[in-house]
């Protein structure tokens, strides 16, 4: 019996079924581990993500707490340690050490009588008068605005991960004649 034309393979064509399978078979294994590559440094990523973020946390906690002081009167550095918790578990997540500069007073500006809010009761004793005038363009008020610079650096105590500097920008309300301090 006789094999038909189209079902005969030449001794060249031999073979060419493996080779083919494991050049297909090297593509594919090259991608899987591209894939898992891919993965590990997204991970990772996203890990220095949230450290940094925890590490940000840790900063502004550390300058609320300086400027919920009376810091403009005596500015002073300040070291702390400061733990950022999980708000959904209330477990602590990291620990950080956070050391907040001398707070830095960077100008007074005087407070103009026409940028006063009459029905605000922390306005009523910057006014030159018992009776303000609203919309009526004066001078300044009684009150400035001391603008501040407080600077905080938070580090892991983990040893992980990078420093991550705040900096944060307060308005105080002082008297009109208030200088910054030395």
């Amino acid at each position: 019996m006789s094999v038909p034309r189209t079902m005969r393979v030449s001794r060249r064509e031999a073979g060419s079924a493996l080779i083919v399978s494991i050049v297909l078979l090297v593509v594919l294994t090259l991608i899987v581990i591209s894939v898992i590559r891919s993965t590990t440094v997204n991970s990772r990523v996203a890990g220095n993500l949230q450290v940094q973020r925890e590490a940000e946390a840790a900063a502004q906690q550390a300058v609320e707490a300086v400027i919920t002081s009376n810091f403009q009167n005596v500015p002073v550095a300040v070291n702390a340690a400061v733990s950022v918790s999980n708000a959904a578990s209330g477990s602590a997540v990291g620990q950080y050490t956070v050391a907040v500069e001398k707070p830095t007073c960077l100008t007074v500006a005087p407070i103009k009588v026409i940028d006063l809010n009459p029905t605000d009761p922390g306005d009523t004793g910057c006014y030159t008068s018992t009776s303000p005038t609203p919309g009526v363009p004066g001078g300044n008020s009684l009150c400035s605005n001391s603008q501040w610079d407080i600077t905080a650096t938070a580090t892991p105590t983990s040893g992980t991960g990078g420093q991550v500097v705040v900096h944060q920008g307060i308005a105080v309300r002082v008297p009109a004649a208030s200088t910054c301090p030395p």
